[in-house]
């Protein structure tokens, strides 16, 4: 990822117009979720929905879970994003 310009400061940080302060700040927190991770290339991964394996993620599905009127706590809601 470094080299693809993912480094603070890199190619991938630059926007096209200067940033509002509510976004700088949307910035920081995603440097800091991302901060912890490391990407392996020899290490295969994936993406599992395990709210509806059978058909796997829709956009319907997703709206759907986030639109019901059955109560979720914001834990689950945070581990779906």
């Amino acid at each position: 990822m470094f080299t693809l310009g993912w480094a603070v400061g890199g190619e991938a940080w630059r926007w096209k117009r200067r940033l509002w302060v509510w976004e700088e700040d949307m910035l920081v927190e995603c440097r800091l979720l991302l901060d912890g991770f490391v990407l392996y290339s020899d290490i295969s991964d994936r993406w599992q929905w395990d709210l509806d394996i059978s058909k796997g993620y829709t956009v319907n599905g997703a709206y759907q879970i986030l639109t019901s009127h059955v109560a979720h706590s914001s834990d689950v809601l945070g581990d779906l994003v």
